[in-house]
């Protein structure tokens, strides 16, 4: 995890400073990529350590969103999210909720 993700994560005490953190959809996504790929982004279905960001191109009849990558793997070319294989997978929360709850979870156990 970034140090700055580290000093957002350590100085959280109140509801105030969650929002503070948690402030935008790009940051939220952020701080939940360095908390689930603390070493970098890895396919979910066949751990491969390579991907490639395809937001905004694209994909037969919209535009990936931002956060959606695809494995680079020649065997795989898996499309996944922060997200996928999660319980949190098809939720259609924003990501603000996202990284609140995963905050609050890790506090709890």
């Amino acid at each position: 995890m970034s140090e700055t993700m580290l000093a957002a994560l350590t100085n959280i005490r109140t509801a105030e400073d969650m929002i503070v953190a948690f402030r935008d959809e790009e940051q939220c996504r952020r701080l939940l990529e360095s908390m689930v790929w603390p070493a970098g982004r890895i396919c979910p279905a066949c751990g491969y350590k390579r991907s490639i960001a395809i937001a905004g191109r694209d994909t037969s009849k919209r535009r990936a969103r931002p956060g959606r990558y695809q494995c680079s793997s020649g065997d795989c070319r898996f499309q996944f999210t922060v997200t996928t294989h999660t319980p949190l997978h098809s939720t259609k929360l924003p990501y603000e909720c996202l990284a609140e709850w995963h905050v609050a979870d890790a506090a709890v156990g």
